[in-house]
């Protein structure tokens, strides 16, 4: 039988990028972006990752700088840092995020402040397009690919949106 236990491999120079909030895996390119907050320093030596809540930053979740990172797998647990970008991520709740792989990569990431779901070139993390929810913030992020076309959704409170794209 198999050995199936799990082992665990520290990405070199992660652990200076703060605390990893999200990850967003493309298995068919192996690529990896993880979104980085900052770590929150106690007086008293304590690490946290998150401020307590209050029912305003409950409910509103403003957003903070951190960082998402772009590393490819090369196998051997062997992994190269691509590039990075500042992002606002929201101080409470885990952002989502996709990444998009067709003839081109790209990183779909939330920004509940702003509403939308960035576009971004990878790995320049170069903006391309905003998507605007019509409402509400957005909850979750997934995409799909087929031969033909890309279908990225995307979920608010309310509402489910479909955004297609035809690859040429």
């Amino acid at each position: 039988m198999k050995d199936c236990a799990l082992r665990t491999f520290l990405i070199p120079g992660s652990e200076n990028q703060g605390v990893c909030i999200a990850l967003a895996y493309c298995p068919s390119s192996n690529h990896i972006v993880a979104s980085f907050r900052p770590k929150i320093e106690m007086s008293n030596d304590t690490v946290v990752s998150q401020p307590s809540l209050s029912p305003v930053t409950s409910l509103m979740g403003k957003g903070v700088w951190g960082t998402h990172v772009l590393y490819k797998a090369l196998g051997n647990s062997c992994y190269q840092k691509l590039g990075s970008t500042c992002a606002s991520v929201n101080e409470v709740r885990l952002p989502k995020s996709a990444i998009i792989y067709n003839q081109n990569l790209q990183f779909a990431s939330t920004n509940e402040v702003t509403c939308e779901v960035g576009l971004q070139e990878l790995p320049s993390f170069m903006v391309v397009q905003h998507l605007k929810s019509q409402t509400h913030p957005i909850r979750d992020v997934k995409y799909t690919h087929d031969l033909s076309s890309g279908l990225l959704s995307c979920l608010s409170e309310d509402r489910l949106q479909l955004f297609s794209r035809k690859t040429l």
